[in-house]
């Protein structure tokens, strides 16, 4: 069933890898959003919607308090919003760091 759920997903929308930080877990797999709005405004858009929950494929778990990881890689789970504590996409380009210009003292 969850196979079927993941299929699924996958065929009606967009992805972006990504690793979900939660209190508890970073979960690192593909995030799916509708096939709408810019692209480039496709995550801010899925956070700030109505929806509760985020789709997520290929999921590996990792616990915050130990370090352990989940040795199982889940095909579709769905990570309630509200537990989002930030997101990093693997997706986009390498940042400029910022802090290292403004502050040269931060430089290695």
């Amino acid at each position: 069933m969850d196979q079927f759920v993941a299929d699924s997903i996958r065929s009606t929308s967009e992805k972006l890898r990504a690793m979900v930080v939660t209190r508890y877990f970073n979960l690192e797999g593909s995030m799916h959003f509708p096939r709408l709005g810019k692209e480039g405004r496709r995550l801010s858009n899925m956070l700030n919607s109505d929806r509760k929950f985020i789709a997520m494929t290929n999921v590996k778990i990792i616990n915050r308090m130990n370090g352990v990881q989940d040795p199982k890689v889940y095909p579709f789970i769905q990570v309630n919003v509200e537990s989002i504590e930030f997101i990093q996409p693997y997706d986009d380009p390498e940042p400029t760091s910022e802090v290292s210009e403004a502050n040269p003292s931060s430089m290695p």
